[in-house]
């Protein structure tokens, strides 16, 4: 068990993507801190973690703001008396337009959840994490970084700020024995995607009466070269790897799961 006795903040817990990372460091035997803006979403990811046989917390924390960040850290240790592992999960979509169409406010929240949060997250964790010498980050992008901008030029400029953000803090915190590393997911069925399905229908009408599912399994099939879509237990056994003594002299990377879309 790779992470016996570890202590992990999960932030966006309560999602798809969330659990399946949060249930692959529990199987790796480390305690678990599920973060979400949605308490009960937060409170089921705990359920199925005690269900297993796992310690976790749920707290309702809003990335986007520095004290709620801070309050997460506090709780965290107030509950746990450690952090180890911090995993900059929760992330933001919002409209799938153009620059020309999209708003101010689509723009902020795009980049108030996909940088910012993970922002806030790390410099309110990086004082205990230093004291200890110890401490893994692993920030969670998006192939969207990686791939034609155009796609989604908000949701996709902001996760590659997160990208440059870890390499960032990987080189401020290293003396700090502290890694900091990314991953990009490629096509994981979640919820982001139930709702993403008809946003690319709109725009091709080959994919018009198709439900979000048969959509989905379109974009893997034509994009993917391995022909197989991501799971999120695909993204947690990177992230408990990443997190493991076995990955020590591993920071500042950017890693991609995705079947082999964006390969560089």
């Amino acid at each position: 068990m790779r992470l016996h006795d570890r202590v992990a903040i999960v932030t966006g817990g309560g999602g798809g993507m969330g659990g399946g990372i949060a249930m692959c460091l529990v199987r790796e035997e480390a305690r678990i801190v599920v973060s979400d803006v949605n308490l009960e979403g937060a409170r089921a990811c705990v359920r199925e973690i005690e269900g297993a046989g796992g310690r976790a917390l749920a707290v309702q924390s809003d990335v986007t703001s520095e004290a709620d960040c801070k309050s997460l850290v506090d709780a965290s240790i107030g509950e746990f008396g450690q952090i180890d592992i911090v995993v900059n999960n929760a992330g933001h979509f919002g409209e799938r337009v153009g620059v020309a169409n999209q708003t101010a406010a689509e723009w902020d929240d795009n980049w108030g959840v996909n940088v910012k949060g993970p922002f806030y997250l790390t410099r309110a964790v990086t004082t205990h994490m230093a004291e200890r010498k110890f401490g893994k980050i692993v920030n969670i992008s998006s192939v969207a970084a990686k791939r034609d901008p155009t796609f989604a030029p908000a949701y996709a400029a902001s996760k590659n700020a997160l990208l440059t953000l870890t390499r960032v803090f990987a080189k401020e915190l290293a003396p700090h024995n502290i890694n900091v590393n990314a991953i990009c997911p490629g096509f994981v069925w979640t919820a982001f995607w139930e709702r993403l399905a008809p946003m690319l229908a709109e725009t091709d009408a080959s994919l018009e009466g198709m439900g979000a599912r048969t959509i989905f399994d379109k974009f893997v099939t034509g994009n993917i070269p391995l022909g197989r879509e991501q799971s999120p237990e695909d993204v947690g056994n990177l992230v408990a790897f990443l997190c493991s003594e076995e990955a020590r002299q591993i920071t500042g990377q950017t890693i991609n799961v995705d079947g082999g879309v964006a390969m560089g």
